[in-house]
């Protein structure tokens, strides 16, 4: 018995304790969405767990912040090994971050992504999108029909102090006003609450836009650059509206501000996406609210909002030194039953579209949601990059959103703000942006690329139905 505890200890020791010389893995993994946080404590509690011997830090700031600090990071060599981003073109983003030099394929050279690849619906993965000579340097992260934005939230209690029913919200932008105009004359509380730092007017700009013609600033029945169109200067001048007539919360607002103003009982609307009903709950400890689609022009839906490609959004850095590792991570997060889809669904984060969306998601205001997506708010749109491969080297779309981010944005809300008209500057953004793509275009076109707008350009589209994106992948 004596010689078998030592023989015993041993084992013990050689079980619990790593080999000696081990070293630790550190991997930081970097995005915004600060209120996930204690959510991504917890997938990485799990994932160290499952990998003794991999320590994972991730890091998030608020979005602007972070939009500003990610690219200093990758000019000092300090990236992290796995991030979030969403380029100019939210579909064509892995091409956008190629040519800046940020990313790497999301396993290394030689994995069996054979399993991996069966976790979505087949036709996620194309070339140009998120593949690059076969290979995968991303992967469909929220789903397409459901994500995004175009939701309208309420606060029931300023409804109902207002004599209104949240369970008979205003459909039209008629009744949407009339609507506000009510709850400011019986309640004294604003009605909308926009926010318009930054591109953060954008929350209040797609839900609208995409009901009158897009939530997109580029017209792909045209091929061009559009924010000059009518279609979409009426939808600035109703908005207006609203700032005219004081129905909207003053000031020049972030969305933090704009977001706490309805939790807090000081607005009664405000329009954003998917991610709200997490956002209300975990930031404002909100509850009280409901959502309903988006109202539309008093002569009926005239657009939709775009229901593109799922996007990209979470890239292995191409300066990491551990590649192995951030693939057992992302390996690890896309599991479709996984700790990862099960919590980011129950809490109501967003969806997903590589996981069972109906069955995980709990939230009764997000199931509302899911009924909402299902009445055909957002459609396919076309994909150039499926039309035209070399779409996918092109840097016109790009190179023209470049002259100004977040132009058309910046300027809209500087209009609200100071009560001026928006159409003349409209007009100048629109002509900069599109003598610039038609400028590119040619270039590339010079230099070998088999394209030009036409590859931008679906004339017999119609934006309230989906485009057959089928069509394009067997041509």
């Amino acid at each position: 018995m004596k010689r078998l505890i030592p023989i015993l200890i041993v084992c013990l020791i050689l079980t619990v304790v790593p080999a000696l010389g081990q070293e630790t893995v550190s991997l930081r993994v970097m995005s915004w969405s600060v209120e996930q946080a204690d959510f991504y404590e917890l997938v990485v509690a799990e994932f160290e767990a499952e990998n003794p011997g991999i320590d994972v830090t991730w890091e998030t700031l608020e979005q602007s912040a972070y939009r500003e600090a990610l690219p200093l990071m990758f000019q000092s060599d300090d990236a992290p090994d796995i991030f979030f981003w969403i380029g100019a073109n939210r579909v064509l983003t892995v091409n956008e971050l190629l040519g800046q030099g940020w990313i790497a394929p999301v396993a290394p050279e030689g994995t069996d992504l054979t399993e991996w690849l069966t976790r979505w619906p087949e036709g996620s993965f194309v070339e140009g999108i998120n593949l690059v000579d076969g290979v995968p340097y991303s992967f469909p992260f929220n789903d397409n029909l459901i994500w995004g934005p175009g939701y309208m939230y309420m606060n029931t209690t300023v409804f109902a102090d207002a004599g209104l029913d949240v369970n008979d919200p205003p459909q039209t932008w008629t009744e949407l006003l009339e609507t506000c105009r009510t709850i400011v004359e019986t309640t004294g509380v604003y009605c909308l609450s926009v926010p318009l730092t930054g591109n953060q007017f954008q929350r209040t700009w797609y839900a609208l836009a995409g009901t009158a013609m897009t939530d997109q600033f580029f017209d792909y029945q045209s091929g061009r650059f559009a924010i000059d169109d009518p279609r979409l200067l009426a939808t600035f001048d109703y908005i207006q509206t609203f700032f005219e007539e004081e129905l909207a919360v003053p000031g020049f607002n972030d969305q933090t501000f704009a977001r706490a103003a309805i939790a807090n009982g000081q607005a009664a609307i405000y329009m954003d996406g998917a991610w709200m009903p997490s956002v209300f709950r975990t930031s404002f400890e909100f509850n009280d609210f409901a959502v309903a689609p988006t109202p539309y022009p008093d002569e009926g839906r005239t657009g939709s909002m775009a229901q593109t490609m799922s996007e990209n959004k979470f890239f292995v850095s191409s300066q990491t030194e551990h590649p192995e590792e951030a693939w057992l991570f992302i390996e690890f997060m896309t599991r479709p039953d996984g700790i990862f889809a099960q919590e980011y669904l129950r809490q109501s984060f967003g969806t997903l579209a590589y996981a069972d969306n109906g069955a995980l998601i709990e939230d009764p205001v997000f199931q509302d949601l899911i009924e909402i997506a299902a009445t055909g708010v957002r459609v396919m749109y076309p994909e150039p990059a499926l039309a035209c491969p070399d779409v996918a080297q092109s840097q016109a779309y790009i190179n023209a959103e470049n002259i100004r981010r977040n132009w058309e944005f910046e300027e809209m809300s500087l209009a609200l703000s100071e009560g001026r008209e928006f159409a003349e500057v409209a007009a100048d953004i629109a002509a900069q942006k599109n003598a610039m793509f038609q400028e590119t275009l040619e270039a590339e076109a010079a230099e070998g690329l088999d394209i030009s707008v036409d590859c931008y350009t679906f004339a017999d589209w119609n934006p309230l139905e989906n485009f057959d994106i089928s069509s394009l992948i067997d041509q």
